[in-house]
């Protein structure tokens, strides 16, 4: 009998699993993907826009003719509830009801935690889409013209997407070098985390010790276990009192999952992630699979100030292989494959070297643990990200990247 998939969104999570899904599953099943962008964004890149090293263009990639030719219909909505029990999902165009449903609609920004947070409304820039990236380019150069500054990258209190905060300290830092201004600018970083690299997960390794030593070389000031209480257009304040001068500031948010899921008993946590299995189906609507930021990963561990856990770009992308596969399972028959022992592989640029880690599983104790650092790091991320954008373009064969 046929059945009908739908795919919400349409990045790392979403545009693979209906691929996956495509290949798996014979043309009488009918996959639909709904997103509210029609561009694939490769975001570990944005770094390199906000800086002005990459063209938006170049890490830019329209899904929907590549979808299309492939047998998957594609959408343009914005999806603003779930209804699981009737199998339907509302959006701001139409309604769309499933069979089987993969949740990869990625996060919401929560800048309304922290008073003066965000770049609309707020005193401080981000860094999750293109227009964030090109915000945050032009007010940095604008400080930078000035000659002199203090410059503020932060991951507040809940953030679990924290290299980017990292790797723009790092980059900020290189291209002031470049500019021979460098004795000019303080540059801070303050994070959630309870000690440099803990990533949400414990650390990894020596890591710690390798940020720790980067930083110190490079007179970047850091500050752990921070909370943010608010942001004004001179200022960052951090609970307890202490007060940073705010010529420049990016901070990264905590997410929401998304809203559309909030409030229905079972499927989501109360920060709208789905909750799932081993197999990445939710408990109760078996039907419903999440891959990505859309996932519920607890913590593995408390820390004093909350940190949530990354889900990076290879991680994602395994994760929607995996679900591709177990849908598949559920519809043909035969066994399914466990996914949530993700193993994460993650490139951190600093604009004139870099950090490549490898582990596996995400979380400790490990089986294996990888890591190198230096100039070589930064020309793989480099090389990655243009056959990555290749292998989308021209439909070559695929390998896994990380954040």
């Amino acid at each position: 009998m046929s059945k009908r998939i739908l795919v919400l969104g349409s990045s790392f999570g979403g545009y693979h699993s209906a691929i996956s899904l495509r290949k798996l599953l014979g043309k009488e099943h009918h996959i639909k993907v709904v997103s509210a962008e029609d561009i694939f964004t490769f975001v570990p890149s944005l770094p390199w826009v906000a800086m002005g090293w990459r063209n938006p263009s170049a890490i830019k990639f329209h899904v929907v003719d590549s979808l299309r030719s492939k047998g998957i219909e594609f959408v343009q909505d914005t999806v603003v509830k779930a209804d699981p029990d009737n199998c339907s999902v509302t959006g701001e165009k139409d309604e769309y009801e499933y069979d089987y449903l993969v949740a990869a609609t990625g996060s919401e920004l929560d800048f309304a935690a922290i008073p003066g947070l965000g770049p609309d409304i707020g005193n401080s820039y981000s860094i999750f889409s293109i227009k964030q990236a090109l915000e945050s380019k032009a007010a940095l150069e604008r400080v930078i013209a000035k000659g002199s500054g203090s410059l503020v990258f932060c991951n507040t209190q809940g953030a679990s997407c924290l290299g980017p905060a990292y790797e723009m300290a790092m980059m900020t830092d290189t291209h002031l070098r470049r500019k021979q201004l460098r004795n000019k600018f303080k540059i801070s970083l303050v994070t959630n985390e309870p000690y440099l690299g803990h990533f949400g997960v414990g650390g990894f390794g020596k890591v710690t010790r390798i940020l720790e030593d980067e930083f110190a070389d490079r007179d970047i000031e850091w500050k752990v276990n921070c909370k943010l209480t608010q942001v004004t257009p001179e200022e960052v304040e951090l609970d307890g009192g202490e007060k940073l001068k705010n010529d420049f500031s990016l901070i990264v948010p905590a997410f929401y999952g998304s809203h559309a899921y909030l409030g229905i008993e079972g499927l989501s946590n109360p920060r709208g992630f789905i909750i799932a299995d081993d197999y990445l189906a939710n408990p109760k609507y078996q039907n419903i699979y999440s891959v990505g930021v859309s996932l519920a990963i607890p913590p593995p561990v408390q820390t004093p100030v909350p940190v949530g856990v990354p889900k990076t770009g290879q991680m994602t992308e395994t994760m929607a292989e995996i679900a591709a596969q177990n849908i598949a399972a559920d519809i043909k028959g035969g066994s399914k494959i466990h996914g949530k022992e993700f193993e994460v592989v993650c490139i951190s640029d600093a604009g004139d070297t870099g950090i490549y880690l490898s582990a596996s599983p995400l979380l400790p104790p490990r089986n294996k643990l990888v890591h190198v650092n230096g100039k070589t790091v930064h020309w793989m991320k480099v090389a990655f990200e243009k056959y990555y954008m290749a292998s989308l373009r021209y439909n070559l064969p695929k390998t896994h990247f990380g954040w």
